[in-house]
């Protein structure tokens, strides 16, 4: 009797552990066979075929079945304006593009959005130890907000890195007898006052420093001359320090003496670059496409130009990337784990990573993709690579604004003061200290909001 009691508890133990441990695992019981997903993204040209390569090969080779059925909605914006729709109407994808970490944010507040670490640590249908040490976690923890509600939670997931560059022409630096792209600000400084004084191929004006209404920009050139912008430790904006003012000084006297313009549109200061009428502009590292694609339609026939940081003081070589990525919209347990099972084959397949890295020319997150990449892609890439190598330069700093809704707001405030300083004739140092109040006023009022 004993023997049978000793049994029949031991039975029972391991019953109500294994109950314990189904209800623990929130994928318990869910079966993705046949799921299919629908996913709204932006890509286009040869970022389309890259996604097209992913697609195909997920679905000729996951054991599930599970298909994508994409819908190309043309951009970011479009995107963002169809989901706010949806959420509205419930008519929502799968998996949505354009999912930076502050739009996802926002879909995190609106209940639609699913936080992917019950996938990322699952133990089944997570990644293994071998594929965890590959990611580079530093960059995906710009994903994971501090503050509450999300605590850290990863929100989205990148599809690969971009970052703020200093487009350089090289051929028209030898011409003004600079032997490659500047790595200070007076160096910068005496390339863009003395392009002033040369015509482009077609006799047009060539003009000093595009200098974009953009707070990524600029916040780019006052880290990289050591300014704060953000405090952790204060968790406050800071753009009154003594370097941030002196960068911002510094392109209001360059604005002022005629060696900088401001650009008509978002995108004119490399579409300018593109008809060789300023010898360098800020953008995108994944712009190389749309560039070469304007000195061909222009007949410039600029061959040699790189990509590369903008310049630096000592020890402050600095790089702001910026993570476009998608997000889970929450549906089904079902189609939930279908497409991250989808999203994880797009970061741990080898030929999927090169496909869509060679593809988009989006710098990967995953460092076993650095090491897959062709040394013929590379060799045909001389602007992706250089961003490339940089980034894997231990002596370069990587740096990102904070993640919160408002970002965006603050971004504005940030430009208007822009605005001000260059055209305006503004103080700069009072106007700074006026939108430095203004950015932490919209920052309190979403820790207020979030209860933190």
């Amino acid at each position: 009797m004993k023997k049978f009691f000793i049994f029949t508890l031991m039975m029972t133990l391991l019953v109500s552990f294994g109950l314990v441990n189904a209800q623990d695992d929130a994928l318990a019981g869910v079966d993705p066979t046949g799921a299919v997903i629908t996913y709204w993204h932006e890509w286009d040209g040869e970022q389309q075929v890259g996604i097209d390569a992913v697609i195909d090969a997920f679905e000729a080779s996951n054991e599930w079945g599970i298909t994508v059925e994409q819908v190309q909605l043309g951009s970011s914006r479009v995107i963002r304006e169809n989901m706010s729709t949806g959420i509205v109407s419930g008519e929502l994808p799968n998996l949505t593009g354009a999912a930076f970490v502050q739009s996802a944010q926002n879909w995190y507040l609106d209940g639609i959005i699913v936080p992917l670490d019950v996938y990322y640590d699952h133990p089944e249908y997570g990644f293994s130890e071998e594929e965890l040490a590959q990611l580079n976690q530093d960059l995906l923890d710009i994903n994971r907000p501090a503050i509450a509600p999300y605590d850290g939670q990863l929100l989205t997931w990148p599809v690969g890195m971009s970052a703020n560059v200093l487009t350089v022409n090289l051929e028209m630096l030898a011409e003004l007898g600079f032997d490659g792209p500047p790595t200070d600000l007076e160096t910068f400084r005496e390339i863009a006052c003395a392009a002033n004084e040369l015509t482009s191929f077609d006799d047009g004006d060539v003009q000093g420093f595009p200098v974009r209404t953009s707070a990524f920009d600029m916040w780019s050139f006052m880290v990289a001359q050591g300014g704060v912008v953000f405090d952790t430790e204060a968790n406050r904006y800071n753009i009154t320090d003594d370097a941030s003012i002196a960068t911002l000084q510094f392109f209001q006297d360059l604005f002022n003496d005629g060696c900088a313009y401001l650009p008509d549109g978002p995108f004119v200061n490399t579409a300018d670059f593109a008809f060789g009428l300023n010898p360098m502009a800020v953008g995108s590292s994944v712009g190389v496409p749309f560039i070469q694609g304007d000195i061909n339609d222009s007949g410039s026939g600029i061959e040699n130009w790189v990509n590369t940081t903008v310049p630096w003081s000592e020890g402050n070589r600095t790089i702001q990337p910026s993570l476009r990525g998608v997000a889970i919209i929450d549906s089904t347990p079902e189609e939930n784990l279908a497409t991250w099972l989808f999203l994880k084959f797009w970061a741990t397949d080898m030929d999927a990573q090169v496909a869509w890295t060679e593809g988009a020319q989006y710098q990967p997150y995953n460092n076993a993709t650095r090491d897959a990449l062709s040394q013929e892609f590379l060799d045909a890439n001389l602007q992706f690579t250089s961003i490339f190598n940089a980034l894997g330069d231990e002596s370069i700093n990587i740096w990102s604004p904070p993640a919160h809704p408002s970002g965006r707001d603050v971004s504005s405030v940030f430009e208007e003061l822009i605005v001000n300083i260059l055209t305006g004739g503004a103080d700069v140092a009072e106007a700074a200290a006026d939108a430095e109040v203004e950015m932490n006023e919209i920052y309190q009022e979403d820790l207020d909001m979030l209860g933190g």
